[in-house]
């Protein structure tokens, strides 16, 4: 992905020299990945009602702050176990190290499951969900903080009923209160390529129209609650995207082509220190693996996304619960 300086890359040279060589070592990483390692810290629940599925690579610095945080909410500890997959296989015995500590302080149980080797963020998820055992899944990135307790709770509550809610997304916030995330749309480029967009990022976090509960085409994958049945019906995350970008907006087109929706639930705030995170991996952002990434789920959902996009604005839920 190096190769060709992302500025000299048009749509030809992606189309027809890069992508089918993307694609074959892609393939070819992925059948040797290999076999994950499970290493329990404390004493899970037997049933936990929910399940935090959080992919960690490389960056540890939010790993205090989230945890404490989970360690604050009454219906966690009660209900859900976490489980962290470890995509970074050189880091174990420091996180092992730390989490290790983190456990005396807090009490919380935690499962790492260490990849044998880095296999990206769809196959990350996917493992750690196989390892899981909640009925509901929360799809959480090591960079989110809650801004109190009861949101997992909340989000699971929203699921199924008369409603058909097959997923939902909370109001996300950069570090200075301002809207990261409102739920996710698609619009196109002057390439025809369907980009994810983000309503009102960058406004008020108390901005009206964020504060409307409503159906959206997509949520982020930063926070996403789904059940494990829908999950593994539609067959998880799609593993070909490379890096980790647009494997999200894919999975919330799978769950609607169930007849489920995509729920937006403004009222359940968290932090998500996109940011500061981003810095890591600052080299993928609007590179080849993004062009590449782009692409390929324009060629595979560009007539769902035309169809999501004519419907008009968001949709109201009433009795979201219910």
């Amino acid at each position: 992905m190096r190769a060709i300086p992302a500025q000299h890359v048009d749509q030809s040279i992606l189309m027809q020299v890069l992508r089918p060589a993307i694609a074959d070592l892609h393939a070819q990483v992925g059948n040797q990945i290999g076999r994950h390692t499970i290493r329990r810290i404390g004493f899970s629940h037997r049933c936990p009602k929910a399940s935090m599925i959080i992919p960690l690579y490389r960056n540890l610095e939010f790993l205090r702050f989230q945890i404490a945080a989970f360690a604050t909410d009454p219906w966690i500890r009660a209900n859900a176990e976490l489980v962290y997959v470890l995509d970074s296989p050189e880091q174990a015995q420091e996180v092992e190290h730390l989490l290790g500590g983190l456990h005396l302080i807090y009490g919380l149980p935690v499962i790492l499951v260490v990849m044998e080797r880095n296999g990206g963020y769809a196959r990350a998820n996917n493992v750690g969900v196989s390892v899981a055992r909640g009925d509901v899944l929360a799809l959480v990135n090591s960079d989110i903080i809650p801004v109190s307790p009861g949101w997992l709770e909340a989000m699971a509550s929203r699921l199924n009923g008369r409603r058909r809610i097959g997923a939902v997304g909370p109001k996300l916030l950069f570090e200075d209160g301002s809207i990261q995330h409102a739920g996710m749309y698609f619009s196109q480029d002057h390439r025809g390529y369907w980009l994810n967009q983000h309503f009102h990022k960058g406004m008020p976090r108390d901005y009206a129209p964020a504060c409307e509960e409503r159906v959206v085409p997509a949520v982020t994958g930063a926070c996403l609650v789904t059940t494990r049945a829908l999950f593994e019906s539609v067959g998880g995350f799609t593993e070909d995207y490379v890096v980790g970008d647009y494997e999200d907006s894919d999975l919330c087109l799978k769950i609607t082509m169930t007849e489920r929706k995509i729920a937006y639930a403004p009222d359940i705030e968290l932090y998500h220190l996109e940011r500061k995170s981003m810095s890591l991996n600052s080299e993928y952002m609007r590179g080849i693996a993004w062009q590449y990434n782009c692409a390929l789920h324009t060629e595979r959902w560009r007539d769902v996304m035309i169809a999501a996009m004519q419907t008009g604005r968001p949709r109201k839920i009433r009795n979201a619960a219910i």
